[in-house]
């Protein structure tokens, strides 16, 4: 079900999803739990039995402890038992994240993100639909600087995202984010793929790796949870 070079070597502990998540609360440093500001939550929805929410709560401290630099004080078992309870409660969407958090894979940002997404229909076979988005991001790049055609061509993802990084982004964003957000559950279900070639893994974590889900209520009068990318919930 999940990307097969994500899996590999990892062991992954028996327990039902409560006590995947009481393990993994335990498993959170006090001081990364006080600055996430998720302690009252934690505890309201663990005292509740929602364990939707409880899996939510526990995998969004880990996004803050990443973002602000903690997430190395966060044990590899905190994940396997956040990716666990996640694939027992059928909220998929949360596991490739945890798992690449459990490899130690490196943080990525929009500048990763993009540099994927440009090139990823040189390395792996994508739908014309997403060979089409990641066309017009490449366009946009090439067309702003004619300097990263040759990035383009050669895959280089460094040279790319050391670009962007370095002031471009902030010119294209608003011309990318749209492409980006009409094409992530496309590009999301590319890199998530099983069989995903281990080779060119970089540009799937650099699509899951800035994208974790929250879980999101649905409407109506009888709601239902569903996963939702983070800044769609």
């Amino acid at each position: 079900m999940y990307p097969e070079w994500l899996m590999t070597g990892l062991e992954f502990p028996s327990a039902d999803p409560r006590g995947h998540l009481s393990r993994a609360g335990e498993l959170v440093p006090a001081e990364v739990l006080a600055g996430s500001g998720q302690a009252e939550e934690l505890a309201e929805v663990v005292e509740e039995g929602a364990n939707h929410f409880w899996m939510d709560t526990l995998h969004y401290v880990g996004v803050w402890a990443e973002a602000n630099g903690l997430d190395e004080q966060l044990p590899v078992e905190f994940w396997l038992h956040v990716a666990s309870a996640a694939d027992a409660m059928e909220f998929p969407e949360f596991v490739p994240y945890c798992l690449g958090k459990a490899r130690r894979l490196p943080n990525q940002d929009p500048g990763d993100l993009v540099a994927a997404v440009s090139t990823l229909p040189a390395v792996v076979e994508v739908e014309d639909a997403v060979r089409s988005s990641c066309s017009a991001v490449a366009d946009l790049l090439r067309n702003h600087d004619p300097a990263t055609t040759a990035m383009i061509e050669a895959v280089d993802l460094d040279a790319i995202a050391t670009h962007l990084r370095g002031g471009a982004y902030d010119a294209l964003g608003p011309d990318v984010s749209p492409i980006l957000s009409d094409s992530f559950d496309d590009l999301f279900g590319v890199a998530a793929r099983k069989d995903f070639p281990a080779e060119h893994s970089r540009h799937a974590w650099a699509i899951i790796g800035p994208n974790p889900f929250r879980v999101a209520v649905g409407a109506g009068l009888y709601p239902s949870t569903h996963a939702e990318v983070w800044w769609r919930a």
